[in-house]
């Protein structure tokens, strides 16, 4: 599937999207010297960094992207490997990774989740927690500064690259519920990719089991509010639940929201109880 037959972001809609996501993303060359990272991986990284060497703990072992580019090298993707980021309060993660090119035009995409424990939005009984890590995460995120090699319109073929490989879900959403635009990965774990007109366009609610949860959502973005860390169900084309963790914020200006920035992960354990906003659950 081609970014034409999705109806591809704009520049601009790229570079918020990935620059301001919720969690870290960055494309390096084949060695892993990076290309560009985003706020959420220098949060990740404890600062930035120009080089993915010595700045990954793979089972305890300093050297973790040797291990993670020879895997590359024999499945050209992976999801969900467990890391530690070094650096000045580098923390843990699960990432996703891809691989495209061979030699001097070989990339690597790479999307890493950040080991929460906690969500965002809580259940509507819970006290607010100060220290809630998901909370602390995304606080985080928003106050950190664009590092130097951020997305920019300069590097518009490696952004549109990322957004068309992506080892991630990736959605964006208008205040009216529409799917805007979404990619392959997205498309692709709801099992439309043969009809993707069915979905893209459509109002988002055909993908979620839960539809109260999902007016929940709809408010909640409409206001600018993340969602960190939820775990919820999807249905896929032919109606089979399919387990997700969500991280979605809002691209809000003067007070009105335009679009989500939405990012799905396949659920590495689907066997978890599902997430809900309402001490009572909401109605299906």
């Amino acid at each position: 599937m081609t970014a034409d037959q999705h109806n591809a972001p704009s520049i601009e809609q790229l570079i918020d999207v990935i620059g301001n996501s919720s969690v870290g993303i960055t494309v390096t060359d084949g060695s892993g010297t990076v290309l560009l990272h985003n706020k959420a991986q220098s949060v990740l990284m404890g600062g930035e960094a120009g080089h993915l060497r010595d700045r990954i703990l793979v089972d305890g072992t300093k050297d973790g992207l040797t291990a993670l580019l020879a895997r590359l090298d024999k499945e050209d993707r992976f999801e969900h490997v467990a890391v530690t980021y070094q650096g000045t309060g580098g923390r843990a993660a699960r990432v996703n990774a891809v691989a495209t090119g061979s030699g001097d035009t070989r990339r690597i995409h790479w999307v890493s989740r950040p080991d929460i424990g906690e969500r965002l939005p809580i259940a509507d009984t819970s006290p607010e927690d100060p220290t809630s890590d998901a909370k602390q995460w995304i606080s985080a995120v928003d106050t950190q500064p664009h590092p130097g090699l951020a997305p920019t319109a300069e590097r518009e073929d490696i952004l549109r690259e990322f957004y068309e490989v992506a080892p991630v879900a990736i959605h964006l959403i208008g205040v009216d519920g529409q799917v805007m635009q979404a990619n392959p990965a997205d498309v692709a774990l709801v099992e439309y990719s043969a009809q993707p007109s069915e979905y893209v366009g459509g109002h988002i609610r055909r993908i979620y089991e839960n539809q109260g949860l999902l007016d929940d959502f709809l408010s909640r973005w409409d206001e600018d509010s993340p969602i960190i860390n939820f775990r919820a169900n999807f249905v896929t084309r032919e109606g089979t639940p399919k387990p997700v963790v969500i991280f979605s914020t809002a691209q809000a200006e003067g007070g009105s929201v335009s679009n989500t920035r939405c990012f799905v992960f396949n659920d590495p354990e689907p066997q978890r109880e599902r997430d809900v906003v309402s001490s009572f659950g909401w109605p299906a």
